[in-house]
């Protein structure tokens, strides 16, 4: 499947969320149908005993809408992924009887409302000043420069993944920017020394099966915020990431949460999920544009 040397806009052209749209009104026919395709909650690993497999690509819906073990959940949030509580409350309507008289437009929809009014709260006085004084020029990513672009988007981006596990690290190769990080494994914690980068310093440890990544030294960088409205972080920006595998090991659950108390009153939590592609490679990627559809 690997196609070398492609630019991103030309092997995943605009029209491909249109694509993952019309696939959702395909499966959603039935109402009893979509309560189980959105059981999203249900693919937590049950082995916590012993670190998950995360060996080998993953990828996302807007690479392989086709592939059949999509759940509709991941077709309503193909573009950007997510938040937590957004997953959460489209669950809720879903286990809701009274829902199986209407649409799964008008579901979505309530869910999208939901989502905004919840981050409405999210952000801070100081923050909501920040995007009206944003300058369309700090978006350095827009130029096909990976220096303005963060770690969010570097790890919600659209694009496959590749995870290789090691006794003492983990490293995370993304076709997105051709980006490689390095997971140092229950090693001394020494995340907010040295010099700030674009992806930081990551150290992580294992609950359970479930890897957990924290970040600190970060750039400060743009980041999308469910308001429609760009935000820069501030320098004191740190993540969380958690990456579990579901029981049959075939798909992937990614939670992000970003900590930036002088931008948000909590922490800002996403949700992706992934699948496993055995025979997917990494291809070599080439900007022409990033428009920000992601």
């Amino acid at each position: 499947m690997s196609i070398k040397e492609t630019p991103m806009s030309s092997r995943y052209p605009l029209n491909t969320f249109k694509r993952v749209l019309d696939l959702v009104r395909r499966r959603s026919g039935a109402l009893p149908a979509l309560l189980l395709a959105a059981a999203w909650l249900d693919a937590a690993p049950v082995n916590a005993d012993s670190p998950s497999d995360l060996e080998g690509v993953w990828v996302t819906v807007l690479v392989a809408f086709d592939d059949p073990r999509w759940r509709i959940a991941d077709l309503v949030c193909a573009r950007t992924g997510c938040s937590v509580e957004g997953y959460a409350y489209l669950q809720s309507l879903l286990d809701d009887p009274e829902s199986a008289q209407r649409s799964t437009k008008e579901l979505v929809a309530d869910m999208e409302a939901y989502q905004r009014r919840f981050n409405d709260t999210l952000l801070t006085p100081l923050a909501r000043q920040r995007q009206e004084e944003f300058d369309p020029s700090e978006e350095a990513s827009l130029d096909c420069k990976p220096d303005g672009d963060g770690l969010r988007h570097q790890v919600l981006a659209p694009l496959p993944l590749e995870i290789e596990q090691h006794e003492d690290k983990v490293i995370l190769r993304y076709e997105y920017w051709n980006a490689e990080r390095t997971v140092h494994i229950d090693q001394e914690n020494h995340a907010e020394d040295g010099e700030p980068s674009r992806l930081g310093r990551s150290f992580g440890r294992y609950e359970g099966s479930t890897l957990v990544v924290e970040t600190a030294q970060l750039l400060p960088a743009v980041t999308g915020i469910p308001n429609d409205k760009p935000l820069m972080l501030s320098p004191d920006a740190r993540a969380v990431e958690r990456y579990s595998v579901s029981e049959d090991g075939q798909s992937l659950d990614l939670t992000l949460e970003i900590i930036d108390p002088s931008n948000f009153t909590r922490p800002f939590q996403s949700y992706r999920r992934m699948l496993k592609t055995p025979d997917w490679e990494l291809d070599t990627f080439v900007c022409e544009s990033i428009t920000g559809e992601y």
